[in-house]
């Protein structure tokens, strides 16, 4: 609403901004109605019920994926992990893939995690145009998708790394410390 209000401004003093406030506003109103449709889903999903994670993060990624192939090696049983932190890597992970398929081009996505010395690894690579990570794009462009990733993680110890770089795909890989080896 600051970007249009800024617009109108702009707008009525014949400033040259006005379309530049404008796409702004246009790219935060459509990531706010996605992250609406993530929250609805958050709330109304029953993939946590899953005892395969294999099968969870397929499902969750199945309205995403138009032709995008999926390979899922989730080497973690259901068992070890809190629903929270189940939950949290169905969010970062949907989050992932949506960016590697929208704004990536990619046709093939992978998702792996394992657990290693204490830390839960999960990496979500794909084959799209990749990106130069220093410079994506964020909030003030309208776009929250990372930062949401972030601030998911903070709250569990965690951290997101990029191997990435224009034309060379993308491999993103979250790190969260587990409390112990099984998360319990």
């Amino acid at each position: 609403s600051m970007e249009v209000r800024t617009a109108i401004q702009s707008y009525r003093a014949n400033e040259p901004d006005t379309e530049a406030h404008l796409a702004i506003a246009l790219k935060t109103i459509d990531a706010s109605r996605g992250e609406l449709r993530n929250c609805i889903w958050d709330l109304r999903n029953s993939t946590l019920e899953s005892q395969d994670p294999n099968d969870a993060i397929r499902i969750a990624l199945a309205p995403h994926l138009g032709d995008t192939e999926l390979s899922v090696r989730f080497n973690i049983p259901r068992e070890q992990l809190r629903d929270e932190t189940m939950h949290a890597i169905l969010c970062i992970v949907r989050e992932l893939t949506v960016n590697a398929i929208r704004h990536g081009g990619a046709t093939k996505v992978r998702v792996a995690a394992a657990i290693e010395n204490g830390c839960l690894l999960c990496s979500v690579t794909d084959n799209g145009c990749g990106f130069a990570p220093e410079s994506a794009p964020g909030m003030e462009e309208g776009h929250f998708g990372l930062q949401g990733i972030r601030e998911r993680l903070k709250e569990r110890r965690g951290t997101l790394t990029f191997e990435s770089a224009p034309g060379k795909g993308t491999k993103a890989t979250i790190s969260i410390k587990l409390r112990n080896a099984t998360d319990r």
